[in-house]
């Protein structure tokens, strides 16, 4: 009896929840209790009818065949999706459950979406406490949503053909974008205090997609509660949807390295190639290249693994970023170089922008997994090479490139851990 008891106890403690931060626990928990006591509360206070059973049947069977239609493409959006908050292109269905359904079953609509895309698509892709919290914004935002509905004008559920019944929709449609964003913002930023706005709200051009799955929602509402046989073109709606989410991300996902988040050496040079052309044909505009360059860090890979240079690798990456403004461009040059493009700096400016950065490197503190487990590492040193625009025989980018790549070496020559810049790159004095 004790064995059987203990298997589940063994389970739960194995959840990835209980090795994040307290405070990400804390509020993780609070969030799901308050869903879980609304749900329980908005199921009782409103009545189910028979004829209610059919539209749920009939919403059901399309949020489940729209996860099986859609399940090659949304693994791959699940395994290139960054920090910023995921879109779930069947909000279609949950939207339509609002306004066509009692409360109590809109919530089963929204809990079997998430319930079947785990199954489906998202085990062993994403950590299960984090697909739960998902779902439990997702189910207070509903709930918030349906109270607007239930307010406004006409009979609920239902949908009312007017401008202010339409008003009414959209901003229910609007509030339940809005609480479920923000409450995964929250979790991400109480994780992550560290990460930058632009991380954040990375993407966020796919959230205007949100407004057209909420038009589609309303519609289905409609045609679930009247012609449900015409549900079949608003799915033939939403793939051509999720399709062009799918081409958007990987557009953006070839553009950006794999391991730091930062722009590919490619596509920084394409980046870089442009702004240094429009710098020679304004002849006013002054820009620099930093070239990065971690010191030792084969010693690191030796030590930990290759895996927890990565991990270095991204926290150095997402400092690089948070150290510049928002229009520089940072990349990784390949291995443990990186390099950055500035825009309107001086020689003073830059190397102040070297130096903060040397430094913050060298105070870095990275948790790392090695060989023998999670282990702490510091005392991480940069040496770095730069060069500014307009220059002594300087024409192109690359050859700006070059001589910050000389500058570069004379970092590594006199010791590391240092910045040197090339002031004349045709001399190659510094």
């Amino acid at each position: 009896m004790l064995t059987w008891l203990a298997r589940p106890t063994r389970s739960i403690r194995a959840w990835e929840l209980w090795s994040a931060p307290i405070r990400v626990r804390r509020y993780v928990l609070a969030v799901e209790l308050l869903v879980l006591l609304t749900t329980v509360g908005s199921t009782m206070l409103m009545p189910i009818h028979r004829s209610d059973w059919l539209v749920f049947g009939v919403l059901a069977a399309c949020t489940v065949a729209h996860i099986e239609l859609t399940r090659g493409i949304e693994r791959t959006r699940s395994a290139t999706t960054g920090a910023s908050p995921y879109m779930n292109t069947d909000a279609v269905w949950c939207v339509a459950a609002v306004l066509a359904l009692p409360t109590g079953l809109a919530c089963a609509i929204v809990t079997l979406a998430f319930v079947w895309s785990w199954l489906r698509v998202m085990r062993g892709r994403r950590p299960l406490y984090r697909w739960v919290f998902s779902g439990a914004t997702v189910l207070l935002a509903t709930q918030v949503a349906a109270a607007i509905v239930l307010i406004g004008p006409g009979h609920h559920p239902g949908v009312t053909a007017t401008a202010l019944g339409l008003g009414v929709a959209a901003a229910a449609g609007a509030l339940r974008w809005f609480i479920n964003f923000a409450l995964v913002v929250g979790a991400i930023v109480i994780s992550s205090p560290n990460i930058r706005a632009a991380q954040i709200f990375d993407g966020i051009g796919e959230r205007v997609l949100e407004i057209g799955a909420f038009a589609l929602g309303v519609v289905a509402a409609y045609l679930a509660l009247n012609q449900p046989v015409l549900l079949i073109c608003i799915a033939l709606g939403v793939l051509a949807m999720h399709r062009s989410v799918l081409l958007a991300q990987l557009r953006k996902d070839a553009h950006t390295d794999g391991k730091t988040g930062l722009h590919t050496a490619n596509w920084w040079h394409d980046l870089a190639h442009s702004a240094f052309e429009r710098a020679r044909a304004a002849n006013d505009v002054a820009l620099a290249v930093l070239i990065l360059d971690l010191d030792h860090f084969k010693d690191l890979n030796d030590t930990y693994g290759h895996l927890a240079g990565d991990e270095v690798l991204r926290a150095v990456g997402q400092m690089l970023r948070a150290e510049v403004r928002d229009h520089d461009q940072v990349g990784r040059w390949g291995g443990e170089e990186f390099t950055i493009l500035l825009v309107g700096v001086d020689e003073s400016e830059l190397r102040g922008v070297a130096e903060r950065i040397r430094l913050r490197i060298h105070d870095m503190t990275v948790t790392i997994t090695g060989l023998d487990g999670p282990t702490i590492v510091g005392d991480l040193a940069v040496s770095i090479g730069g060069a500014r625009y307009p220059a002594p025989g300087v024409t192109a980018l690359d050859e700006l490139l070059l001589a910050a790549d000389g500058a570069l070496y004379q970092a590594k020559q006199r010791g590391r851990n240092r910045f040197c810049l090339n002031a004349d790159p045709a001399t190659g004095h510094s």
